[in-house]
């Protein structure tokens, strides 16, 4: 831009706080998705994002204790979206990726073998006292021009 300063690295941040409710899911999902989509980030890599987040939101709901809220934090920085789902509170099970494979019959269990095939460094930590956090990344892909990749990106 001629003006000789460095860019700062600029880091995109949404924190939403739902109720644990079925229809919190699709919420949560298309609120981000339309962030990204802001950003310039492209459909594919917006889908993966979508479908691995109603996964992690879909657990959470099943597993945390009535009447409490839990938390969606995603945030874009260096050319990654990192998306934390966390249920705390009393109620909360702390629960762990299946290590063996999930029959695809199974009513249960293919949630975060999903996110883990969609995103990267899918994590869950956590315990009853304290909640769960579901943790994942994604690298982000743009469309050409984007916006968001420009003001992402340390090296501008």
């Amino acid at each position: 831009m001629g003006s000789g300063r460095e860019v700062e690295d600029v880091e995109f941040k949404v924190v939403l706080f739902m109720p644990r409710d079925a229809a919190s899911v699709p919420i949560s999902r298309q609120v981000l998705d339309s962030c990204l989509e802001t950003l310039g980030v492209t459909a594919d890599t917006r889908t993966d994002i979508a479908l691995a987040l109603s996964e992690a939101c879909a657990n959470v709901v099943l597993h945390a204790g009535a009447g409490q809220e839990y938390e969606v934090m995603a945030r874009a920085r260096d050319g990654r979206c990192v998306i934390e789902v966390v249920n705390s509170g009393d109620g909360a099970v702390a629960i762990a990726p299946p290590s063996e494979p999930v029959p695809v019959t199974a009513e249960r269990g293919r949630g975060l073998k999903i996110i883990d095939a969609v995103t990267d460094n899918l994590r869950l930590t956590g315990n009853s006292r304290a909640g769960t956090t579901v943790h994942f990344e994604k690298t982000l892909d743009w469309v050409p021009g984007a916006l968001g990749e420009h003001l992402t990106n340390a090296d501008g």
